[in-house]
Formats: structure tokens, sequence, C-alpha cells
């Protein structure tokens, strides 16, 4: 069984990286453990209309928030 770990950005907070080091070590012996991070993506300042308009339309799939866009 191969079980890869995916993170956006650096790992920063000593407990996130604890956490992950914890579950490598419990999963290690069961599985093979791949880590992947991928770069942190910055938004820009200000969006275009067309830009916000994506934004709000892709929100409404994955919005987890109480604010509705």
């Amino acid at each position: 069984m191969n079980i890869t770990f995916l993170t956006v950005g650096k790992l920063k907070e000593k407990y996130l990286k604890q956490g992950m080091d914890e579950y490598k070590k419990r999963l290690g012996a069961y599985a093979k453990i791949q880590e992947i991070e991928v770069a942190d993506e910055k938004a820009p300042e200000k969006l275009s209309e067309e830009d916000m308009r994506i934004v709000k339309k892709k929100g409404r799939r994955t919005n987890f928030s109480k604010n509705k866009c």
C-alpha cells in the first residue's frame, strides 16, 4: 500500500511537523510513505471582475465557510 501526504506550502507550525512525523512513523511499518509539497501561491491584491466571478463560481462548489459567495 502507498500513502501520499500532500501539503500546500511548508509546514511551519511545530505541532504539525510533529504530527506528520508521528503518522509517518506509525504508518511506515504498513505502507510506503511519500510526501509531496506544492508551492503556496499568493493571490493578487486586486482581482479583476472576471477573476472575481471565477473565484465565486469555484467557491460555490467547495464553500465551507458560513458566508455564501
